[in-house]
């Protein structure tokens, strides 16, 4: 049990329009996720190398696993 620590920092993220995405990589496999707008314009926020990262993410942006949309 840890009695001083650093409180992990969440990320205030408004959703203006933006949806929450994994978006991969047809040849290499790699997986980024970012955030969406409605023109099309993807945000990159950060590299997901295993569901570590996934869960991260979403603790650090407040969002659901079922929010997130798969793209290629």
């Amino acid at each position: 049990m840890r009695l001083f620590h650093k409180k992990e920092k969440t990320q205030e993220h408004t959703y203006d329009g933006q949806q929450p995405v994994l978006k991969s990589s047809i040849c290499t496999g790699e997986t980024v996720a970012g955030f969406l707008d409605e023109g099309g314009k993807l945000q990159e926020v950060m590299l997901i190398a295993g569901e570590e990262d996934l869960a991260l993410f979403c603790r650090k942006y407040g969002v659901a696993k079922e929010e997130i949309k798969h793209i290629f």
